[in-house]
């Protein structure tokens, strides 16, 4: 019967010990969370927030300075449409053979085309 009482006391100090933890870990976070609001410090969120309130605050103020095509600022431009009296057809010149790749050419040893079945 001894054992079961130490048993009994063995447990009841590890609840003990373990409510004690976490009421200690639950203080300090309180305590860390109105530390945190009650001082004048920003925290690394809002200085985020605030640099991309920065960024696009001068980007709004720079309108000016803005491309009229903001396609050509990405480097896209839209091809020129044709004009129906001067309307030309451009054709593609074939390359010379010195810059074809030879990988790219295919195998003489194919008896049939690969995307169709024999």
């Amino acid at each position: 019967m001894a054992s079961d009482d130490d048993r009994n006391d063995t447990m009841q100090r590890i609840q003990v010990g373990v409510v004690g933890l976490v009421a200690v870990l639950l203080l300090v976070s309180v305590a860390n969370f109105v530390l945190q609001r009650a001082s004048d410090e920003e925290t690394a969120i809002e200085e985020i927030q605030a640099e991309a309130l920065d960024k696009s605050g001068s980007v709004a103020a720079n309108e000016d300075d803005a491309p009229a095509e903001p396609l050509a600022e990405l480097g896209i431009t839209p091809a020129p449409a044709p004009e129906e009296d001067n309307a030309t057809l451009v054709v593609p010149q074939k390359s010379p053979e010195g810059q074809v790749v030879p990988d790219l050419k295919p195998d003489p040893k194919l008896e049939a085309p690969m995307d169709r079945e024999r």
